[in-house]
């Protein structure tokens, strides 16, 4: 059995977690490769090294003095390697990065370093080699991993180290410049490598002990979830829940390998698996519930609409030409409404409903904003009868009006629209009904 172990920023964001690291790989000899973030936030009120990188970036962009961010982001790594004991010239390697920003550098180069600099001490502490992830993930020209050359790399690394330390979030393109990942990118980074690794299990060690059936802001104490598909895990995933970056999921998935989401700060909790081979649980209907808030309805009126072709294609033109992303499109005889976030329309938005109406002709042009999104997502629904009557009942029982109904032929995901200020109302009595 091989595992791949990724640790997020908090399960490295100070000398003692890198002990409770080291404690977790050395309790399972499988655990042969560890990919991790760059150091994060010890407690509430530190700072992030990547948001750090990021901020001495902008200042040399403005020619404002940076020394005292980089400051902060020296004393992090030298604090972890000082309280360690570790021997690793870190000194140096910060006097070289110094030097470099000073004379201009590539600002995905630089935010890269954050991973870079957590790997090269994590490696020591655990007698792991390094492995710079530009030498291991490598991009296509069109912006997609390639995983023949990727895989290639890795077998060569492999052919003389069996134990590797990787840093996320960042491989290289193919003129082998660094390219970063959107942030959240390491557990994609981890996800890579337990593909080419065929890895049995991926591991996703975080700072919560597994994905939670709704959000604990809202819930108090909520349901944790033992086991769920990546198809429901994508559907949370796009409403709101952040536990894991929705694109860690396809490299692992085409490989069957589950995911386990597991707390660094209580590491004997068995947390929450994901995978498609989940088994249907007879009593448990509902695997969890998510939601946004902001989005605007934008519906279309127009008689005798039914009977003309290509109407609505000729309405989603006009929003792709504006680059707005549409959420969702339900339709009746004579209209349809185009559901989207609102900040992606605010600055447009008079302009885009003329444009519409003009272009088809439209009778009438209605928006409706403060539209929050709540989905109630298991694929145990599909083979439950009554489900939809038990949740559109209990939403009408406490007073909250539905505007926007969404349900695809697969059943998974019955997706409610309301107003704003009823969507923590809507969460606790959707949680209340299913949980």
């Amino acid at each position: 059995m091989v595992r791949v172990a990724k640790f997020g920023g908090s399960s490295v964001a100070s000398a003692e977690q890198f002990r409770k690291v080291k404690n977790i790989v050395d309790l399972d000899d499988s655990r042969h490769f560890v990919v991790v973030s760059a150091v994060g936030k010890a407690d509430k009120d530190d700072n992030k090294v990547t948001d750090l990188l990021y901020l001495c970036h902008a200042h040399i962009k403005y020619n404002i003095n940076f020394d005292n961010i980089f400051k902060m982001i020296e004393d992090k790594f030298i604090n972890i390697k000082n309280e360690l004991g570790l021997n690793y010239d870190i000194e140096g390697e910060l006097a070289k990065l110094k030097s470099e920003i000073k004379k201009g550098i590539d600002e995905e180069y630089l935010v890269s370093r954050g991973e870079y600099l957590t790997g090269l001490l994590m490696a020591e502490y655990l007698g792991y080699h390094f492995v710079d992830a530009k030498d291991l993930i490598f991009y296509n020209y069109n912006g997609e991993i390639d995983y023949l050359k990727t895989q290639n790399a890795f077998d060569n690394i492999i052919k003389e180290h069996d134990r590797l330390i990787i840093p996320g979030f960042y491989g290289s393109r193919p003129t082998g410049e660094v390219k970063i990942m959107t942030r959240g990118g390491g557990d994609v980074s981890g996800a890579i490598v337990a593909n080419i690794a065929d890895a049995s299990v991926y591991e996703n060690w975080t700072d919560v002990s597994g994905i939670l059936m709704a959000d604990p802001r809202i819930i108090n104490n909520p349901r944790e979830i033992k086991v769920i598909s990546y198809t429901e895990l994508r559907e949370l995933s796009y409403m709101g829940a952040s536990v894991l970056h929705e694109e860690a999921i396809f490299p692992v998935r085409d490989k069957d390998i589950p995911i386990q989401i597991r707390n660094t700060n209580n590491p004997t909790a068995e947390g929450t698996i994901i995978s498609d081979k989940k088994c249907a649980s007879s009593d448990q209907i509902v695997t969890g519930i998510a939601g946004k808030k902001d989005f605007s309805i934008i519906t279309i009126k127009k008689r005798h609409m039914a009977n003309e072709v290509g109407l609505i294609a000729k309405a989603l033109k006009i929003f792709a030409k504006f680059n707005v992303s549409i959420e969702h499109i339900p339709s009746g005889i004579d209209s349809f409404s185009v559901v989207v976030e609102t900040n992606n329309v605010r600055p447009f938005i008079h302009e885009l409903v003329a444009k519409i109406k003009e272009e088809i002709g439209a009778d009438e042009i209605n928006v409706t904003n403060e539209i929050a999104l709540i989905a109630t997502v298991g694929e145990a629904m599909k083979n439950t009868l009554g489900v939809s009557a038990r949740l559109f009942g209990a939403l009408g029982k406490v007073g909250v009006n539905i505007a926007l109904i969404s349900q695809t032929n697969d059943e998974i995901n019955i997706i409610v629209g309301v107003h704003n200020r009823d969507y923590e109302k809507t969460i606790n009595t959707l949680y209340d009904e299913f949980k």
